[in-house]
């Protein structure tokens, strides 16, 4: 129950399977915001490859080490890993869980459940551990979610499923580089994605372009952002370099994120925000908006945080239904 964030009660993610009045699903986290459209990926489900419209969305599809990855004849998911979190020599990664896109199906979810109430889950961090004994065990959320998720696509529903770019979708801000500890010094500098068939890990690095640094992607190149390293937008917080007392991890954690590009990804937030309530001020026939001025970096807050830590909340109209805002 200590797993992670919320331990068993994560499992609830599951149940986004059983919506099977819908086509696909979308399961989030509360601290995203979508930037492009994800109609490529609804496309490539819902379309046979060989149709005309599946081939024009599998084309577009922006997909983790699409040097090797192949697309399956049916994709039945996307998700992208837990890379940020990932050791160089270990082939078995997380899945991020934070964004799945997914067929929902009942007789996947029962898969689930019978695995789970299984429990076959073996302690410790290596090739026998976790799921199965098989290696899914020891990273974060290993034993929940996260872990759940990749065993599920690897082993037990494999070759139906796509992990996208980690960078442009679900993007983190957070560094995907091996820095250390130094203890593992013949791997600094290399991606912490494991490498791909053929590669060395001598060869697998951003300079040999075997991954990219997710920290300084133009946001205009972002599909959805997940603000994790960055921290939430509504925390009012500048995610400056940590200081670990652990000393080894220092390397690491000083350049685990990147202060501009988080930045940017905080305006966006709040320029949607701030497109909601000037359409509220519209249809309300009179201004209504709640900003600071200047406020806490209103480069990146736009008014919304009067001070470090200090959130001001949106005021929405009594009786005033949000679907008018969209014209839903």
């Amino acid at each position: 129950e200590n797993e992670n964030c919320c331990g068993s009660k994560e499992f609830i993610k599951l149940y986004a399977y059983t919506l099977t009045d819908h086509p696909v699903v979308v399961h989030w986290d509360l601290d995203v915001a979508v930037l492009q459209p994800l109609d490529d990926l609804y496309d490539a489900i819902l379309y046979e490859s060989s149709s005309e419209t599946g081939q024009a969305a599998r084309k577009r599809l922006a997909i983790q080490q699409p040097y090797y990855q192949k697309l399956p004849a049916k994709i039945d998911a996307f998700f992208t890993r837990d890379i940020t979190s990932a050791r160089p020599w270990e082939e078995i990664t997380a899945v991020q869980g934070g964004f799945v896109v997914a067929r929902p199906s009942m007789d996947h979810f029962e898969l689930y459940r019978n695995f789970i109430l299984e429990a076959n889950y073996s302690r410790g961090r290596g090739p026998t551990s976790g799921w199965g004994g098989l290696g899914y065990g020891g990273f974060q959320g290993a034993m929940a979610y996260q872990g759940v998720l990749a065993y599920f696509y690897d082993i037990i529903y494999p070759g139906h499923s796509v992990e996208l770019d980690a960078c442009k979708w679900n993007q983190v801000v957070a560094d995907v580089i091996w820095r250390g500890p130094l203890k593992r010094a013949e791997y600094y500098g290399q991606c912490r994605d494991f490498p791909a068939p053929g590669v060395s890990f001598a060869e697998n690095t951003p300079e040999n372009g075997k991954c990219h640094d997710c920290r300084v992607l133009p946001v205009e190149e972002t599909m959805t952002v997940h603000y994790t390293a960055c921290k939430k937008p509504w925390e009012c917080t500048i995610p400056h370099p940590r200081v670990p007392r652990n000393k080894a991890e220092v390397e690491r954690l000083k350049e685990l994120t990147n202060i501009t590009t988080c930045g940017a990804l905080f305006r966006k937030y709040f320029s949607f925000r701030q497109d909601i309530e000037q359409r509220i001020s519209r249809a309300v026939a009179k201004p209504w908006q709640t900003q600071s001025n200047p406020g806490f970096h209103p480069e990146y807050f736009l008014g919304y945080c009067s001070r470090a830590g200090n959130y001001i909340s949106m005021d929405i109209p009594e009786e005033f239904d949000m679907k008018d805002v969209y014209g839903l």
